[in-house]
């Protein structure tokens, strides 16, 4: 999964600095995330046969007025 670091974060498997793009297993990233360390840029990639696409409201423009002279 990839994500995008708010804060920089040292461990054993290296450090990872703020602002830097990593590809990290889902398990570190749902920690990171949890910790408000990162957040999440691209989730791992599901089988689109068995996810719904994806729909969104959109809320139309209102109308502009005459002026009334």
């Amino acid at each position: 999964m990839k994500i995008k670091m708010l804060k920089t974060s040292a461990g054993p498997d290296g450090i990872k600095i703020s602002g830097g793009i990593y590809d990290v297993p889902d398990k570190e990233a749902k920690e990171l995330v949890a910790r408000k360390a990162a957040v999440i840029i691209e989730p791992k990639k599901i089988e689109s046969a068995s996810v719904e696409p994806f729909e969104a409201e959109v809320i139309p423009k209102p109308k502009k007025r005459k002026k009334n002279n």
